[in-house]
């Protein structure tokens, strides 16, 4: 009997993930990063949270789902459109160039900016989603972080790659 529920319980848990695919996990994670870093040294008021995307793609209209199920919390931006935030706390950029990353941290010097991809993190990024062992994770940049003055908790960076570098301008 106990290795028909484990059998059970493992089927369950493969269709249960099954169903998600990459976009659905990382707007996942986007939305959580805000829970896992503290805005409080920069100022900012966290009260909603901010969520920007710098361009729609399937991970932003994910967010979106996600964000417009909490209204009273968070705020959800596509910067492509004329109606700009003044601030973002969570910055999503899927295909970040190092100069929208430069002009996007000096238009908005307390986010988070994250994007896909190891080059994100080389050329100023803070975060990106890697792929790791065919899972999605987060690696960070605390260097890039840095100058923001957010604070990433520990239960983040305890699930990140971190990665040694030097500020980026």
């Amino acid at each position: 009997m106990k290795w028909v529920i484990t059998i059970w319980a493992l089927l369950s848990a493969t269709f249960a993930f099954a169903q998600y695919d990459d976009a659905d996990l990382k707007a996942v994670y986007l939305y959580r990063f805000a829970l896992l870093a503290d805005w409080m040294a920069t100022g900012e008021s966290i009260a909603p949270v901010e969520y920007c995307v710098s361009e729609s793609d399937s991970v932003g209209e994910h967010l979106k789902n996600i964000v417009a199920r909490k209204p009273q919390l968070s705020r959800y931006y596509d910067l492509s459109n004329p109606v700009t935030p003044n601030t973002c706390h969570i910055l999503y950029i899927p295909q970040a160039k190092k100069s929208q990353i430069l002009v996007l941290r000096d238009q908005y010097p307390h986010s988070l900016l994250i994007s896909n991809g190891e080059e994100f993190v080389k050329i100023g990024g803070m975060v990106a989603f890697v792929k790791v062992n065919n899972r999605i994770r987060p690696m960070v940049s605390r260097s890039h972080v840095a100058p923001t003055q957010i604070q990433l908790r520990a239960q983040l960076l305890s699930i990140s790659l971190l990665v040694e570098d030097e500020v980026a301008p």
